[in-house]
């Protein structure tokens, strides 16, 4: 690939610089959001949640997934057929020493990229020889950029997408992905809900007739 003029590289930088920086820090306040979505019973005001008494069910799953979407349709529909649940939405982290190796993945992207685009070669200060694949990098600069980005997208979200979607009613866990590997379809979701609300109602009533 020929060499691109100033004005090419110049522009190449700052989409690259941008996008990428996106990535790390956009990306990483998205990731470490807690409670995203929550939808209250119909009817009137909300209760405050520190006056709440009532079932609460919580979805708890990486936000870089189509599990989001899944989570919108399953609390549209659980709202509707049981509308004195509170339904909640969180974010599932990656464990800490995934994190910390997504985003190094992350800022070693955006240094590899502006040392491919401004051309310093940083081998010379390493004190070891340049390699060819530098070279190569010199003389298809977009192409490598290109390589450089996608392939850490892919190594991050490796490291970052945790599979997880994680249920609860009343922070008693009734689903986990993590352990039975599929999610529910939703007449299975309605199933264990309506099987875990009759045990609660039967443990209220033993409990005030005892």
């Amino acid at each position: 690939m020929a060499e691109f003029g100033s004005g090419g590289l110049l522009a190449a930088l700052l989409l690259f610089t941008a996008l990428t920086l996106r990535d790390v820090y956009v990306g990483r306040s998205d990731h470490r959001t807690g409670v995203f979505a929550e939808t209250e019973p119909e009817g009137g005001k909300p209760p405050k949640a520190a006056l709440y008494s009532g079932p609460v069910l919580q979805f708890r799953y990486w936000l870089a997934t189509s599990y989001s979407k899944v989570f919108q349709e399953y609390s549209q529909a659980i709202s509707q057929v049981y509308p004195d649940i509170r339904i909640q939405g969180e974010n599932y982290p990656p464990t800490p020493l995934n994190r910390l190796v997504g985003n190094l993945v992350s800022y070693l992207k955006l240094v590899s990229i502006l040392l491919i685009i401004s051309g310093q070669n940083p081998f010379p200060l390493l004190g070891t020889d340049t390699p060819a694949v530098w070279t190569w990098t010199q003389n298809n600069k977009i192409f490598s950029c290109l390589m450089a980005f996608f392939i850490s997208n892919m190594m991050e979200t490796h490291f970052l997408s945790t599979g997880a979607f994680e249920v609860t009613l009343n922070d008693v866990p009734v689903w986990s992905k993590l352990q039975s590997g599929y999610v529910p379809n939703i007449q299975e979701m309605f199933r264990i809900l309506d099987t875990h609300l009759k045990m609660n109602q039967a443990d209220r009533v033993t409990f005030t007739s005892t």
